[in-house]
């Protein structure tokens, strides 16, 4: 049979040597060495090859790979196990990208007002929403329930919004925002420590700088400027607010320097 040096193989494949050379140290592939030590892949390891590449693709591992390939019989049931688990895996990442693309719109919208000037606001009825506290102003809340599910929160980031509440008292609590519809579809994890906030009327102050984070928190402060809007709007703030931190509006003058907006409960 005819055999062909590891360049010449890898072209005809559309693969790498160095993809060749990975699969033949798994083991899924070999090849044969001549006298002068150049690798030779005969033409039978196309079928090989071209197997590999579609279990992979079904999102199998190497090891898993090699062990189905070099199986003398298949086990039917563990290869449906294998395929369901896969398969599960696969639409838990598609759910992720198409989360993370609405994400990523709604914020180009969002922001647009923002390009003019700095600051804007609406009023809207909220969707209920997730809240994780994780820090006050100086520590790590001491709460073992957060450190149970904060992992996967995490890992949902930016979906999963940094965001600082702020109490009727003006204690401050620093965690992870989240839609509630968000939680559900990427099966995030709750238990007692996450606050459900449903859907209210909100005012929400959509702003581009640094500027309020030099400026009190307590609520109603005077010099607060969505206070200021809300005032000049004949409104009334009702209840604790949230301060959600979105992406970097320019790291070259603050890391601090970013869009955000409040989210401001008020009287209907």
């Amino acid at each position: 049979m005819k055999q062909y040096r590891i360049g010449d193989f890898a072209r005809y494949l559309g693969v790498t040597p160095d993809l060749l050379k990975h699969y033949e140290d798994m083991g899924i592939i070999q090849s044969q060495r001549s006298e002068s030590g150049y690798r030779y892949y005969p033409f039978h390891t196309t079928r090989l090859l071209i197997e590999s590449i579609r279990l992979r693709n079904y999102g199998f591992t190497l090891r898993e790979i090699q062990e189905i390939l070099q199986a003398h019989s298949v086990d039917n049931a563990r290869m449906e196990a294998l395929l369901a688990g896969n398969m599960q895996r696969l639409e838990q990442e598609i759910q992720l990208d198409e989360a993370l693309l609405e994400d990523y719109r709604d914020f180009q919208a969002w922001k647009q007002p923002l390009e003019k000037r700095d600051w804007d606001w609406e009023i809207r009825w909220s969707v209920p929403m997730c809240f994780l506290p994780h820090t006050d102003r100086d520590d790590f809340l001491q709460d073992p329930r957060i450190y149970e599910i904060l992992n996967p929160w995490m890992s949902f980031i930016p979906i999963v919004k940094s965001a600082m509440r702020v109490e009727t008292d003006g204690q401050l609590t620093w965690g992870f925002l989240a839609r509630e519809q968000d939680v559900q579809r990427l099966g995030l994890p709750l238990n007692e420590a996450v606050m459900h906030l449903p859907s209210q009327k909100i005012f929400y102050y959509k702003y581009r700088g640094r500027v309020l984070k030099m400026i009190k928190e307590e609520p109603g402060e005077p010099d607060h400027p969505a206070f200021q809007v809300l005032r000049s709007l004949g409104l009334e703030p009702e209840g604790n607010y949230c301060r959600a931190h979105l992406v970097p509006a320019d790291w070259q003058l603050d890391p601090g320097y970013h869009y955000g907006y409040y989210a401001i409960p008020i009287r209907d």
